[in-house]
């Protein structure tokens, strides 16, 4: 059984992807075809060049292919873009609006394949919002 692993960039990422792959005792091809990815989609993928990256419909096959799933997300801020977008963005000219406090939205889980997607339709600060 597989232990949480914390990954912090893309290089992790693929190193993590090869080594579950070896766990399995599969091949690319296999992966390939249980996930319905185009022929050396996974090798091409997982080069140390980096021939193609991960797409929004790539990964999530692969890691579904895989048994893998993504429990936590963190953001953290690049200081040194930061500072870069901070001189480029013009200022807010009037105030926000203040939204209703956020206990008041209750979201379902997410699903695997739709990592991005919003499940907080109904949250009662967009009927707010509406109304």
């Amino acid at each position: 059984m597989m232990q949480p692993v914390v990954v912090e960039n893309e290089t992790e990422l693929r190193a993590l992807i090869r080594a579950r792959i070896s766990e399995l005792g599969t091949t690319y091809s296999e992966v390939e075809r249980y996930a319905g990815l185009t022929d050396s989609a996974v090798a091409k993928l997982m080069a140390p060049s980096r021939i193609r990256g991960f797409g929004n419909r790539s990964l999530p096959l692969l890691l579904q292919a895989l048994a893998l799933g993504i429990a936590r997300v963190e953001f953290i801020e690049d200081r040194t873009r930061a500072a870069k977008v901070r001189g480029r963005l013009a200022p807010r000219r009037r105030k926000a609006s203040p939204r209703p406090p956020v206990h008041e939205c209750i979201a379902e889980d997410f699903r695997q394949g739709n990592l991005f997607g919003s499940n907080t339709e109904d949250c009662a600060w967009r009927k707010h919002r509406k109304g």
